[in-house]
């Protein structure tokens, strides 16, 4: 698999990453890294409706996306979307391999706080940006591929210990 963006969007499948990334960076194939959407084929089939014709797109478990990352012969260009950093620190202590990760939208919810215009995150997803961090795993935010590309720690400074 020739992955080209590592993506963490709670949306995952919408406009921003069909028009925006998939347009930008010539994606083939799609790639949701879930463990619920895996299992859940009703989800599948909403989120393959938002999937223009000749994407492909594959939904996996954290552990499988591991494997079929490992395999040889799939040369489509994919971007792997996460919907949490919780399960992007996941994929790396399985045996994932990622250097850089585009943090798109995390969404506010009960239990998180603002820390950008895109980005709000609880303390579950903050423990986890510091692991990912730690294992030197650049964070950047950018919603879509135009905006200027801002490192995460500039609006969580505990990310630079």
């Amino acid at each position: 698999m020739e992955i080209q963006l590592i993506r963490i969007d709670d949306r995952l499948i919408h406009g921003q990453v069909v028009v925006g990334w998939v347009k930008a960076l010539g994606i083939q194939r799609l790639v949701v890294v879930n463990d619920a959407i895996a299992k859940n084929s009703m989800q599948k089939t909403l989120m393959e409706m938002a999937v223009p014709a000749g994407l492909k797109v594959n939904f996996f478990s954290v552990g499988d996306a591991v494997g079929a990352c490992r395999q040889e012969g799939e040369s489509a260009r994919s971007l792997l979307l996460f919907s949490s950093p919780g399960d992007v620190l996941a994929f790396l202590n399985q045996g994932g391999v990622l250097s850089s990760v585009n943090v798109g939208g995390m969404h506010f919810g009960e239990g998180k706080r603002q820390v950008c215009k895109t980005v709000c995150v609880n303390e579950e997803d903050l423990e986890a940006f510091k692991a990912l961090k730690g294992r030197g795993i650049e964070l950047e935010i950018r919603a879509v591929p135009g905006d200027l590309r801002e490192p995460l720690e500039k609006y969580l400074p505990e990310l630079k210990g």
